[in-house]
């Protein structure tokens, strides 16, 4: 029988010796893992620490051209070409702090002092500068930029003012009529280089429908340059400076022909005027306006013609005017009135005796001092104006309260309308007037 403990291994041998705590924790992957990132965070810390300045650059998109302007406005210059670019900047600092800043925190503009000095217009190559923005609340240098230089070319500047002409493609519906076009702003200042200026002849907003129009037209019109030739300027540093769009009005008015009619005055009681056979010439106007007020327009009244001033054979003007809102489409100012007069005879002159007051207050006596008016004219068919004696003429006061202006008692000159009884054609042309005693009682 064979002895088996000779054949097992010993205690020191066969056991395995333990594992100390740290041991375990290393052998763990992610354990050391995350002990290696503890102990680089420390390594970076402890560079910091030795320097703690770094540097870095940053893109800044474009070049601040209007920063320091008035250094060249103030010599009436403006750029008129530039280089739109984009500038690295490297800033140093904290590293904290720059790590926060971003282009924004930037403002790079050129230096202008060299075309202050100068005054003169013409291309200049201008050293970049660099500045942190006033928003910026992070704290950095400035090391360098790249690029370092721009080329940008200047003009004289000047300004000069144009009316808008609005130039429309609109037809009205039938019956109507298109007014004065207008654009708002009606005049315009232009601004930009002293010889394209020279080149604008005109400053035009064009404006367009397709359809016809039965209302009033309201639009926004970009506005264009012209030259003498009439083309368009369309490669021009110019600017508007109350902006490069005006807003367009075109009345779209209701169109109607109406007669032009007039009226008498100072007509004596029982003359009919019509027996002068006035016409009025033009007969008929065109106007145009709001459909709701032209609708309601069935003539126009051009005046009135005093008929104590009429003289035969001479014809009467009257200015005519047209209500608010309404527009005089063929701009006819003057209507005449003709009288047929045929048959009438040569003017006569006659002395009235026969004075009446009438309309006097109650309470006011009202006596006439005048005893005769002299030298009355009359007019008339000549067979019936040889046919009026004196008798037939009287001289009408009206003494009303509002025609009286003396004040208690005392004496007033008062007008005399002349009256022809008997007759159809006879009128008293002129003016007249007498002497009144006026007693309160």
């Amino acid at each position: 029988m064979k002895n088996n403990t000779n054949n097992a291994p010993s205690n020191a041998s066969s056991q395995a010796k333990p594992m100390g705590r740290f041991e375990k924790l290393f052998s763990n992957r992610w354990f050391a893992m995350a002990v290696s990132a503890m102990l680089a965070v420390l390594l970076w810390l402890v560079v910091i620490a030795q320097e703690p300045t770094q540097t870095r650059t940053i893109t800044v998109s474009g070049v601040s051209y209007d920063y320091n302007s008035a250094l060249y406005t103030g010599a009436s210059l403006d750029i008129v070409k530039r280089e739109d670019t984009k500038v690295s900047v490297v800033i140093s600092g904290d590293s904290s702090a720059i790590n926060e800043v971003d282009p924004a925190d930037i403002v790079v503009y050129p230096d202008y002092t060299e075309v202050s000095r100068s005054g003169m217009p013409g291309e200049y190559t201008l050293r970049l500068q660099a500045r942190r923005a006033d928003t910026s609340l992070t704290k950095f240098d400035i090391d360098s930029i790249s690029p370092a230089y721009v080329d940008v070319t200047f003009a004289q500047i000047g300004t000069q003012k144009f009316t808008v002409e609005v130039e429309a493609s609109v037809d009205p519906a039938e019956g109507y009529y298109l007014g004065e076009k207008q654009a708002s702003p009606a005049e315009v200042t232009l601004r930009g280089p002293v010889d394209e200026l020279a080149r604008v002849a005109r400053v035009v907003a064009r404006v367009e429908s397709d359809e016809k129009r039965d209302r009033t037209m309201l639009d926004s019109a970009a506005l264009e340059f012209l030259d003498a030739d009439g083309h368009v300027i369309t490669d021009s540093s110019i600017t508007v400076l109350e902006g490069e769009q005006v807003e367009v009005t075109i009345p779209v008015l209701k169109l109607k022909e109406v007669p032009l009619k007039f009226e008498f005055s100072n007509v004596p009681a029982g003359y009919d005027p019509a027996e002068l056979n006035a016409s009025i010439s033009p007969a008929t106007i065109r106007i145009a306006g709001a459909a709701d007020t032209v609708d309601g327009i069935e003539s126009v009244n051009a005046g009135f013609i005093n008929l104590a001033r009429v003289q035969l054979g001479k014809a009467e003007t009257l200015k005519i005017q047209l209500s608010e809102g309404l527009v005089n489409v063929d701009d006819v100012q003057e209507a005449t009135v003709t009288f047929d007069t045929s048959g009438y005879g040569e003017p006569r002159a006659i002395t009235v005796s026969d004075i009446r007051v009438v309309n006097a207050p109650s309470g006011v006596d009202v006596k006439v001092i005048t005893e005769s008016i002299n030298n009355v004219t009359l007019v008339g068919e000549a067979e019936e104006l040889a046919a009026i004696s004196p008798s037939d003429v009287i001289a009408q006061v009206d003494a009303s309260a509002q025609n009286i202006t003396v004040k208690g008692s005392g004496q007033q000159q008062f007008s005399a309308q002349i009256i022809v009884t008997g007759t159809k054609t006879v009128f008293a042309t002129g003016a007249y007037s007498v002497l009144c005693d006026i007693t309160v009682k």
